[in-house]
């Protein structure tokens, strides 16, 4: 009897130290697949609310959230004392793949884009893609031009012929100016656009026009910037990764990034506003 008793004892002894601590609960739509630090750890259901993660080892880890057709969804979190919950959000449908060459040709035409043409002194003789214009009006518009870098050249009697290059964005407008007085040639865009940024992990710390900013939502949204190209710097944890956007007039500049192995870092669209 004796024995019996310290053998009960030291069961409630072992159930009472037991701990509950290291356990993610996953809550999200049924039919997910979920990996935890890259492993896939299992496929969502509605008996788990969306999957149960149990006995995880205390730290840093990251969940990642994938649907057929959807950008992923990551999160980091960080295990200690107590189960951590993880709430799946709304999924955002996933950007086209760049196209290979062979797809692209037989595919329709990108937008093409306008330029409005400037000039010091206003009449004067302008040239691109081997086309000649006569410019006799303050603005000169010129419609239909490829995406793509173009070379411009400005000339008129008494002043030295000036050229300079200008690059056209699908459904854009650019502005260029030829400074004959000056002897320049001078490229810019009209108007503002928006940026959306979409990560993988889902927080990071996006620095664009001189300010860092912490993303920690699915997606973030910025407005009215100035038509123009400028350079974006995403980092997470010790990872940096950068790339030139151009924002259009009156479109939105989609960029998706991720740190995934085997993901692209970048891929880049444009939509309109």
């Amino acid at each position: 009897m004796r024995w019996l008793r310290w053998s009960c004892l030291l069961l409630v002894t072992a159930v009472t130290a037991t701990s509950f601590a290291g356990d993610i609960q996953v809550l999200c739509e049924p039919g997910l697949r979920i990996y935890l630090d890259g492993a896939l750890a299992g496929t969502s259901s509605d008996r788990d609310d969306g999957l149960f993660l149990a006995n995880l080892p205390d730290g840093t880890h990251v969940v990642r959230v994938e649907k057929d057709g959807f950008v992923p969804q990551s999160f980091q979190v960080q295990v200690s004392s107590r189960p951590v919950e993880v709430k799946v959000e709304a999924f955002v449908p996933q950007p086209a793949a760049p196209r290979t060459p062979e797809a692209a040709s037989t595919e329709v035409k990108q937008p093409t884009g306008n330029l409005l043409v400037t000039s010091a002194p206003q009449n004067c003789v302008v040239e691109i893609d081997g086309r000649t214009e006569a410019k006799s009006t303050p603005v000169l518009l010129l419609e239909g031009l490829a995406p793509g870098e173009h070379t411009i050249a400005f000339s008129k009697p008494g002043y030295e012929r000036i050229s300079g290059a200008v690059k056209i964005q699908p459904g854009a407008e650019v502005g260029v100016r030829g400074d004959l007085v000056a002897g320049k040639v001078e490229s810019f865009q009209e108007g503002k656009g928006s940026l959306r940024v979409i990560s993988t992990p889902e927080e990071c710390k996006v620095r664009f026009l001189g300010k860092t900013r912490d993303k920690n939502r699915a997606v973030l949204n910025l407005s009215f910037i100035p038509a123009g190209e400028y350079p974006m710097v995403v980092t997470w944890r010790s990872l940096e990764l950068s790339t030139n956007v151009v924002i259009n007039r009156g479109q939105r500049t989609v960029v998706t990034v991720s740190f995934m192995k085997g993901d692209p870092a970048f891929v880049i669209t444009h939509e309109p506003e």
